[in-house]
């Protein structure tokens, strides 16, 4: 179903209230227990152009394209809020823009092809989030539509892919992996053979900025604060001190796909970036739009839902995706070692994205669930044979045991057998 006007017309900060899995509000006593969580922000992205179109086919593979010509992204030139002279109403700000949304967006029509935020007077560009879209004026895989659908749910789970320094500096880390890794200015730095992986330092500025200018996951928003072992499924994350509307829910992890192993170089396979990111959640996260709103540098999204404490961005990836044998990892194929309990548990969380994570949950479900019952279907009719066989063995075993008695019993009185006496005969 495609976005419609109305869709936006009564989004504000102050309608929107944290709900429990009863669906009443959590009030301000639990909220307080959630545990603390806040990520700012750092840098947003949009789709860039690819660097010598001309030179690719019409319809280029991923194979057919240079690591530059892979996840062309750039960073929008958007005002850092740090840098107001004084405090403005960016929520009525953001609420006009959206006002703005509905009124240019008939129903049935894409959103992207309708909306674009013009730069400010000073050059600045705004960065407005709607739902079930993303990035106002920005065109991303998930929004194309000769590929999805208003009814694929791929639009609507997938608004915005975020990825953390924390991310970064853990692949950076990787001995391995560091070399593909980091920005060439870090990697021209002397230093001893094989020390890569200790050359970022994530609290340094000037390290961060490179990495702020060189992203290669494909993301459109970067902060700092938060490891994917930190956020979970059907977090909510609003922004702090009111100043936009903006609302977002975490739906799953980010599935890396061979692109990642083409844009960094790495090999492909079980000893590349991809494989590495896939078992630790390192590509990055999707969020859902609840309420449209904008963001900018130094912008703080703070937790104010956490349903799901358990199944954290890493746990689901290492549950769906990283405890398979050799083979299953290699082909990055969907797999449970796990109980079946467990399995339907992560298939009914509502907020789990239904690409690549909750549809193969739901197949290895349906399969588990098949197998078990035709393992319970052979089990009763082993159980029955079984029974049957040994009714009529006791029956056998009676019927000569019986046999045996009347014997027993014949041969007794012949054995035993006496002439009766005259008295007994005159008696008789």
């Amino acid at each position: 179903m495609a976005p419609n006007a109305s869709a936006y017309q009564d989004f504000s900060s102050s309608s929107f209230q944290a709900t429990g899995d009863d669906g009443k509000p959590i009030s301000d006593g639990f909220a307080s227990m959630i545990a603390p969580q806040s990520m700012t922000v750092l840098g947003i992205y949009g789709r860039a152009p690819i660097p010598r179109r001309e030179t690719l086919p019409e319809k280029p593979k991923a194979s057919d394209k240079a690591k530059d010509q892979t996840f062309c992204r750039r960073r929008l030139r958007v005002k850092p809020i740090f840098e107001d002279e004084e405090c403005t109403d960016a929520s009525e700000e953001s609420a006009n823009q959206s006002k703005h949304v509905s009124e240019e967006c008939p129903a049935n029509e894409k959103v992207a092809d309708k909306v674009n935020v013009e730069p400010t007077n000073e050059g600045y560009e705004a960065a407005l989030f709607i739902p079930g879209h993303g990035l106002v004026g920005s065109e991303m895989y998930h929004t194309k539509q000769n590929l999805h659908g208003w009814d694929d749910p791929t639009l609507e789970e997938r608004a915005i892919l975020f990825q953390s320094i924390e991310n970064y500096a853990k692949i950076m880390s990787n001995p391995d992996l560091a070399v593909y890794a980091l920005p060439q200015k870090l990697l021209e730095v002397e230093g001893e053979e094989g020390d890569a992986h200790t050359r970022f330092d994530k609290s340094n500025d000037e390290h961060v900025e490179l990495i702020l200018d060189n992203i290669s996951f494909g993301e459109q928003v970067v902060v700092r604060g938060v490891e994917a072992s930190g956020i979970s499924v059907g977090d909510i994350f609003e922004v702090e001190g009111g100043l936009s509307p903006l609302v977002v829910e975490v739906s799953s992890p980010r599935l890396p796909c061979t692109v990642v192993d083409r844009k960094h170089g790495s090999p492909f396979g079980m000893k590349g970036m991809r494989r590495y990111c896939m078992t630790h959640a390192l590509a990055g996260w999707f969020t859902r739009v609840l309420v449209p709103g904008e963001l900018r540098p130094g912008m703080v999204l703070t937790r104010t839902a956490h349903p799901y404490p358990k199944w954290t961005m890493t746990e689901i990836s290492k549950a769906l995706y990283s405890e398979g044998n050799r083979l299953e990892l290699a082909k990055s194929k969907a797999h449970w070692k796990r109980s079946i309990e467990e399995l339907r548990e992560l298939h009914n969380l509502e907020p789990l994205g239904w690409i690549e994570w909750r549809w193969e949950a739901e197949k290895l479900l349906t399969k588990m669930e098949e197998e078990r019952e035709k393992e319970e279907a052979e089990n009763n009719e082993t159980n029955k044979k079984r029974a049957e066989s040994s009714g009529s063995f006791f029956e056998r075993l009676t019927s000569s045991f019986n046999g045996a008695c009347d014997v027993w019993c014949s041969a007794s009185d012949l054995l035993f057998y006496c002439e009766p006496s005259p008295e007994e005969v005159a008696a008789a």
